[in-house]
């Protein structure tokens, strides 16, 4: 396991982090997750909307045998359409109940809300660190107009910045959102501010939902997803590897990544 250090966190941080989405079965969820910790895993992500917050509890329920000294949560809250100041605070406060924890040590807005003045989030996401709930924070599907709007209403008022830019970033170029509002930091403007800043970013969707395992699997999980997803709007985009990521250009990234692969025995198709 590799691990990285952001700053605010007092400890290594895994860089490839565990999400706790469907997972709906403890038994199940904590083979998964026993072994994530054996082999030296340490973070998972969370999120308020996620199984309707079964999954939350789920989590809560296998944390409580285990050393929460040992383990980072990332919780996200805020999504659309409840992303206004007044939820953060509020669906913090059930998270936290669903996790039997007392903080989080990230805390990531689900999504942003351009209605709201950034100094009534910034306001809201630094009380939480006061109290103590949260450590750190950052914007998942936030422009990067916006986060640095929210860096310097920060620097300027003497509180804490956004440490944390958690869109989409993979091999592959997103093509279409995975869902409504998604956005993808894999734009030259965006990525030469996180080198410049070195703001951290946490990637959401790193391996492109599959793209990159062979053909016939991908198809198989595209046809999976989209069968699944009889939630969706009339119109709205399946939110499948095929629906998102197919293009050319990523056509010619997954070849090339497959022939790599071969060459250095790391994968049979």
């Amino acid at each position: 396991m590799k691990y990285g250090r952001i700053e605010g966190i007092n400890k290594d941080i895994s860089k490839l982090v565990m999400g706790c989405d469907n997972q709906d079965d403890i038994n199940e969820a904590s083979k998964l997750w026993d072994h994530w910790i054996e082999v030296g895993g340490n973070i998972f992500d969370t999120a308020f909307i996620y199984g309707g917050g079964n999954h939350e509890k789920v989590f809560g329920e296998w944390l409580k045998n285990n050393n929460r000294q040992d383990v980072l949560i990332l919780g996200k809250g805020a999504h659309s359409p409840e992303c206004n100041p007044e939820a953060i605070s509020k669906q913090l406060t059930i998270s936290l109940e669903r996790m039997k924890t007392d903080y989080v040590d990230i805390y990531i807005m689900h999504r942003d809300n351009t209605d709201y003045p950034i100094d009534e989030f910034m306001d809201v996401l630094n009380e939480e660190k006061e109290k103590g709930r949260i450590k750190i924070f950052g914007g998942s599907n936030w422009t990067i107009q916006r986060f640095k709007e929210a860096n310097e209403w920060a620097e300027k008022n003497n509180k804490q910045e956004m440490s944390i830019l958690n869109n989409n970033l993979a091999l592959a170029k997103m093509i279409k959102p995975l869902w409504n509002g998604c956005l993808s930091s894999n734009t030259e403007e965006i990525l030469a501010y996180l080198n410049s800043s070195q703001k951290s970013h946490m990637s959401w969707s790193s391996q492109a939902r599959g793209y990159f395992l062979p053909d016939n699997i991908t198809q198989e999980i595209e046809d999976k997803i989209t069968k699944a997803e009889t939630y969706r709007a009339p119109g709205e985009n399946s939110s499948g590897p095929i629906s998102c990521y197919d293009s050319e250009d990523n056509r010619e990234r997954k070849k090339r990544a497959m022939e790599l692969a071969a060459k250095k025995r790391l994968f049979c198709s």
